[in-house]
Parts: structure tokens; sequence; C-alpha cells
């Protein structure tokens, strides 16, 4: 799953610039919460099974359909991440810059 998800953090993004990370922050939360939201997605289906008499034949395409939708949200949550940390590096790296600019001058003041 690490690697599906690195790849779909090194692809996806369009960026002018790649950097390959086998395992980002965004990744192992992503992952983190793949494995939550399918076990919990599978102990409700173990104890609520009432969608085949509910739905019939198209239970189960349903039961497909909502799982995919939980599998999309855990890989944008965790690109999100990814996003934040990234976002905050450059910002920081921005602030810095400019600090030391300022001493600079402060100094030659």
């Amino acid at each position: 799953m690490f690697l599906s998800y690195a790849l779909i953090y090194y692809f996806a993004p369009n960026l002018e610039e790649r950097h390959w990370h086998w395992v980002s922050p965004g990744a192992a939360a992503g992952v983190g919460l793949w494995l939550l939201a399918s076990v919990g997605f599978r102990i409700y289906l173990h104890f609520f099974n009432s969608y085949s008499a509910t739905y019939g034949s198209l239970g189960a395409v349903i039961i497909l359909m909502l799982w995919l939708y939980i599998t999309g949200l855990a890989i944008l949550v965790g690109g999100e991440i990814n996003w934040v940390i990234e976002n905050e590096d450059k910002n920081r790296a921005v602030f810095e810059t400019k600090l030391h600019q300022i001493e600079a001058q402060m100094k030659a003041a």
C-alpha cells in the first residue's frame, strides 16, 4: 500500500520538480486511515448485514462503491497532509530569508 500511495503522490500532483519519497507523512497517515476505515467498514458490514435484503443483488455494487469512496478519501487526506507540510516548509524558508536580511541590515546600521 505504501508503494501505491507513494506512486500516486509522485505522479498525481502537477509539479515541475518532483521528489521521490518511499514513505512520506501523508502516505503513512493515508495508509493508516485506509486500514482503520476498511476494518471499521468490515465490522459495520458484519453486524449490520441487511443490505442484501434492502438492495438485493445491487448490494454488493453499493458496498464496493462505498469502499472505493472511503479509499479515495484516505488518499485525499494523505495528499493534503503532504501539501500542508511542504507549504509550511516553503513559508518557513521565506521567513528565515527575510529574517536574515533584516538582521544583516540591523548589523550594517
